[in-house]
C-alpha cells in the first residue's frame, strides 16, 4: 500500500469567505493508478479523523485501508470539515450540514478528475460520518453505491448515555470534545484490548456543534435517505445506534438495492472488534457484486 497525504481546497465549494481544506490520505495499491477500477471514498465519525482507517496507533491487522488496498480497491480517507486536519472555521457557526457536504464532494471531485479516468466510487460513512455520506450522496449524485455504518435512521441508542443528556450538553456553536467515557459500551466489543482503546481516545478530535447537533435530531435525513437512487448497504453491528436494524433499509426508498449487514460479536466501531475481517469481506463482496 502506497499513502498520499494531501491538503485539498475547497474554497470556492465552501464560499464560507476564508480559505478552506479538507486533509486526506489516498491508499492505493500498487499500480493501481494505471489499473485500478475501485476507489473508495471513506468518512469517518464524531470525534475521529481520518485514522479510523489506518490507525497509526495500532498493528496494520486493524487497516482498513490496508486490507481493501490488498484486494485491488484504493481508499480516499478525509478529516470531515471542522475536525481533524481539515480546516476549523470560525466562528464554526459558518458552516452547515450542506456547507460540509458540499465541501467533501469537491474534495473528492478534485482527487476523481486528477485521476484522468473513470472508477467505480464507493461512498462509505461511518457513524456521523453515515448522516454525512447521506447528505453527500442525495445533494452531489456521484457516487456507484452507498454504504452507510453504524448511522441509524432509527431513534438511536448510545449505550451508557442518550440522546437527550447529549443534547443537554451541546453548546450552539464551537467545536465539541467528544465524551468517551460514556461511550465505550456502545464503541467497544469487550475483545477489544484495553491498550488499544485508551490509544483510540488520545487521537480523538473535537466536532463541530453543527454537526453535534444535527447527528441528535431526530430524522435529520429521512428525506436525504428516500432520494439516493444508487445501491445502499446498511451495516449494524451487535452492540450498536439502531433499535431496529431491520427497518433500516425501509428508509432508502428510491435505492436501486438495499441489504442489511449485522457484524457479530462487535460494537458500533467495528474496525476495532475481533470479527472486523468478517466485515472487511462482506462489505468488499458487496461492492463487487453491485
Amino acid at each position: 500500500m502506497r499513502s498520499a497525504d494531501m491538503m485539498v481546497d475547497v474554497t470556492a465549494a465552501a464560499g464560507i469567505d476564508e480559505t478552506v481544506e479538507i486533509a486526506a490520505t489516498l491508499h492505493t495499491p500498487d499500480n493501481w493508478e494505471e489499473r485500478g477500477e475501485h476507489l473508495v471514498f471513506a468518512i469517518h465519525g464524531g470525534g475521529y479523523s481520518r485514522q479510523y482507517w489506518n490507525p497509526s496507533f495500532a498493528d496494520e491487522s486493524y487497516s482498513f485501508a490496508r486490507w481493501f488496498c490488498d484486494r485491488g480497491k484504493a481508499v480516499l480517507a478525509i478529516d470531515m470539515l471542522g475536525m481533524g486536519e481539515s480546516t476549523r472555521p470560525e466562528p464554526e457557526s459558518k458552516l452547515s450540514r450542506a456547507i460540509i457536504a458540499r465541501a467533501h464532494a469537491s474534495a473528492l471531485a478534485q482527487v476523481l478528475k486528477g485521476l484522468e479516468r473513470k472508477v467505480s466510487v464507493t461512498g462509505i460513512g461511518h457513524s456521523m460520518g453515515g448522516m454525512m455520506i447521506i447528505s453527500q450522496a442525495a445533494t452531489h449524485p456521484i457516487f456507484d453505491r452507498v454504504a452507510v455504518l453504524g448511522w441509524a435512521n432509527e431513534p438511536m441508542v448510545l449505550g451508557d448515555t442518550d440522546v437527550d443528556t447529549l443534547q443537554a450538553d451541546l453548546i450552539p456553536s464551537g467545536y465539541l470534545a467528544t465524551p468517551r467515557e460514556p461511550m465505550r459500551k456502545l464503541f467497544y466489543w469487550p475483545d477489544v484490548p484495553p491498550p488499544l482503546i485508551e490509544a483510540d481516545e488520545a487521537h480523538a478530535s473535537t466536532t463541530p456543534a453543527t454537526l453535534g447537533i444535527a447527528a441528535l435530531t431526530p430524522g435529520i435525513v429521512h428525506e436525504d435517505s428516500a432520494n439516493i437512487a444508487v445501491p445502499v448497504l446498511i451495516v449494524q453491528s451487535t452492540v450498536d445506534t439502531s433499535p431496529k436494524p431491520e427497518l433500516e433499509p425501509g428508509y432508502f426508498k428510491a435505492a436501486a438495492s438495499t441489504e442489511l449487514q449485522i457484524v457479530n460479536d462487535a460494537a458500533h466501531c467495528q474496525n476495532f472488534a475481533g470479527t472486523r475481517i468478517s466485515h472487511w469481506q462482506a462489505l468488499d463482496s458487496w461492492i463487487d457484486r453491485t
